[in-house]
């Protein structure tokens, strides 16, 4: 049946699967008879001449005495045995000159002769006529003859025939085997096919989309009649469900528009929202009367709970300042969390600056009183900047930077107070930035310097140890005292690479102090809790120590009670590291943290420090009496070392000495001096030996000489 690829498309299933299941058995028939056909051709030629080889062999091992005695006769009664061989039809030996010496020719019988003659017709080059062979007859290793055979293909075309005619019948009765046996299934795949299509005629007429398909097999046809029944379900049911689906809708954009507007943490407007109603607002307020005005909230200290108690706590307290502020507000006024624990306020409709600052006088006192989270009472302040519109900006970014500057001038103002916006604070900002880009420099060109101030044994008199200060000589402003520049390096991680090289150099100091004989002075340097928190801390340090040559034991890390606030394993494993490494661990400031008497015991500590905040107040005032008093028998009780910062009288001084504190430092004895000026001042020590007693005959020759 003969049919188009037009006609092909336009027909029934039927005639598809009729079409395509003869075509498909056809074709493979085929294949499987060329097949069959080729091995059986191959593997008979394998064989002819693999036969001609051996007899070849043969003849030539046999004719080799003929050849050499040139004896015809023997060697055409060798060839003449051939005859036993009906497939070679020649035998011929060549001398070496290629003259014939004796040759054998088998008879053609009439019918090959006309079958070689169909097969020349043909001309196909794959299909030979006879296979043709060549063999050396030798003497010893010489070449004496050559024996040339020719074979007969006949009987491979007359199999090759026979083995046709007999795989095309059995290949015919294989396609009408399949032929019956597809017709039988054709009609099972397209009768329900049938019935399926009139149901859908009839839905389509009648509307009726309660009607569906029987199901009466589990194959494609089967799925088929499922999916229209489910399909004729979703359509009686589609209002209900495209009112289901258009509710979700809604639903699913509030859920985005919550995300990308508010906060999780604290449920309140965040930065996007922000920013756009900041916009909107300042371009409001031009057309209105009244004043706009924007707080920027930061709390204070903030990154010290977090790290302490943990990010959960830290998060709870962030919530609980988001409702306290907006519980303070005007119902109209907007609060957003625009950053990690920075805050914004946007007032509308402000007649007066005063108003204004009783507001943010509000918000400030909102952090008078403790937030209780979980099992911790936490107290925390807040800076505000405040700058107002149209009096100090009209551009919206103009009046965040301004608010963002007046903040800043509020922390430096001390924390937990609120600051106006102030045309001279432009010079501040400008100030502070200029100091950051000069500090990310001053390293590269070598501005920072060490300073030490003599740490002083009051029982003996003699310099123990020095504490390294740091200097930066800026070549604009000249000397910068580490209060102006230590927090800026804080914040811009600046103070790693600048603790590292204040470690190296005060470790260098030191051992230069040998040399020159001073004998062994320890060294005290700062370590700032960025510095710690460094995943190469001890191996940096260490490494320190050991290029310049140190003793370990002479140097002493100087750390913060909010660095050894988070008892961390990690922590723990550093200071044990250093410890065991010989090194020494001093409390900076102790008491004016979060002092925890836990912490002392849990740690590697060796020396406490007292903070000159207490020191300067004695023996006058009781409280700094008291504390410094506990501090020092803490201190003896808990068998560590304690030395005085900031001693400035020799009041301060005696009463030390009485209550058991034996190591001081300060300006009564010595400013922070040059490495020159420590050598000096060592050695003018040790050549004047002044009396234990006579503290004030060593204020008079540290005066004297270093004042």
């Amino acid at each position: 049946m003969k049919i188009n690829r037009r006609q092909f498309k336009n027909a029934s299933i039927k005639t598809k699967l009729q079409v395509i299941n003869l075509a498909t058995t056809g074709l493979a028939l085929f294949l499987v008879f060329c097949a069959l056909l080729a091995n059986e051709f191959f593997a008979y030629r394998q064989s002819v001449m693999d036969n001609l080889k051996v007899q070849a062999q043969m003849i030539g091992s046999n004719s080799t005495a003929a050849v050499v005695f040139r004896d015809k006769q023997t060697a055409q009664e060798i060839l003449a045995a051939l005859q036993a061989a009906p497939e070679i039809i020649r035998a011929i030996i060549y001398l070496p000159d290629g003259t014939p010496f004796a040759q054998f020719e088998h008879p053609v019988p009439h019918a090959s002769i006309a079958l070689l003659s169909v097969l020349e017709q043909t001309g196909l080059p794959y299909f030979p006529l006879r296979l043709h062979f060549q063999e050396d007859i030798r003497f010893s290793t010489e070449k004496i003859a050559s024996l040339y055979i020719e074979a007969d293909m006949q009987g491979l075309y007359r199999t090759i025939a026979r083995y046709a005619a007999i795989t095309a019948l059995a290949a015919a009765g294989a396609l009408l085997t399949a032929f019956l046996m597809l017709q039988r299934l054709r009609d099972s795949i397209t009768s329900p096919l049938s019935g399926l299509t009139q149901l859908m005629r009839r839905v389509s007429q009648d509307k009726d989309y309660s009607l569906r398909s029987e199901i009466d097999s589990r194959d494609e046809v089967g799925s088929l009649a499922r999916c229209f029944n489910e399909m004729l379900e979703q359509i009686q049911s589609r209002d209900s469900s495209l009112s289901d689906e258009l509710s979700e809708r809604k639903r699913a954009e509030a859920r985005l528009d919550t995300l990308a507007y508010y906060d999780t943490v604290t449920g309140l407007p965040n930065r996007h929202f922000f920013n756009e109603r900041l916009v909107y607002t300042v371009a409001q307020a031009g057309a209105a009367s009244g004043r706009t005005v924007l707080m920027f909230i930061d709390l204070d200290n903030f990154k010290i709970i977090n790290d302490t108690l943990g990010h959960h706590v830290g998060d709870m307290l962030l919530s609980g300042v988001g409702e306290r502020l907006t519980r303070t507000l005007r119902s109209k006024d907007v609060i957003f969390r625009i950053g990690g624990d920075e805050f914004a306020v946007i007032l509308e409709d402000i007649a007066d600056r005063d108003d204004v600052a009783s507001i943010a006088d509000k918000l400030v006192q909102t952090f008078a009183f403790p937030f209780l989270l979980e099992d911790h009472e936490v107290h925390i302040s807040a800076s505000l900047g405040v700058s107002v519109c149209p009096d100090d900006a009209t551009d919206p970014y103009a009046l965040l930077r301004h608010a963002d500057t007046a903040m800043y001038y509020a922390k430096e103002r001390g924390k937990n107070t609120y600051q106006f916006f102030q045309p001279a604070m432009r010079g501040k900002a400008l100030q502070r930035l200029n100091m950051e880009n000069s500090l990310r420099r001053a390293l590269e060109k070598n501005e920072f310097i060490l300073h030490y101030q003599p740490q002083l044994d009051l029982d003996s008199g003699k310099i123990i140890g020095a504490e390294a200060l740091l200097r930066w000589l800026h070549p604009d402003l000249g000397t910068v005292g580490p209060s102006d520049f230590i927090p800026l390096a804080e914040e811009t991680g600046l103070i790693v690479p600048l603790g590292e090289w204040a470690l190296r150099t005060a470790c260098a100091q030191a051992v230069a102090w040998q040399a020159e004989g001073l004998g062994p002075i320890a060294i005290a340097v700062n370590l700032s809790g960025r510095q710690f928190k460094d995943e190469n801390l001890v191996e940096n340090l260490l490494r320190i120590v050991r290029e310049a040559g140190l003793d370990p034991g002479l140097l002493d890390l100087e750390l913060t009670e909010s660095t050894l606030m988070d008892g961390s394993l990690a922590n723990m494993e550093k200071l044990t590291a250093l410890r065991d490494a010989g090194i020494r661990f001093s409390i900076d400031d102790f008491g004016t943290g979060y002092s925890s008497m836990s912490y002392l015991k849990r740690f590697p500590l060796n020396t406490l420090k007292i903070d000159r905040s207490f020191v300067d107040g004695i023996p006058e005032n009781h409280e700094d009496v008291a504390i410094t008093t506990a501090i020092i028998a803490l201190a003896q009780s808990l068998n560590m070392r304690v030395i005085a910062e900031g001693v400035e009288t020799r009041e301060q001084a005696d009463f030390l000495k009485r209550k058991g504190c034996p190591h001081v430092q300060g300006h009564f004895f010595s400013r922070p001096l040059s490495a020159a000026e420590f050598t000096l001042l060592t050695r003018s020590i040790a050549t004047q030996a002044p009396r234990a007693e006579a503290i004030s005959g060593l204020w008079s020759l540290i005066g004297g000489r270093m004042g």
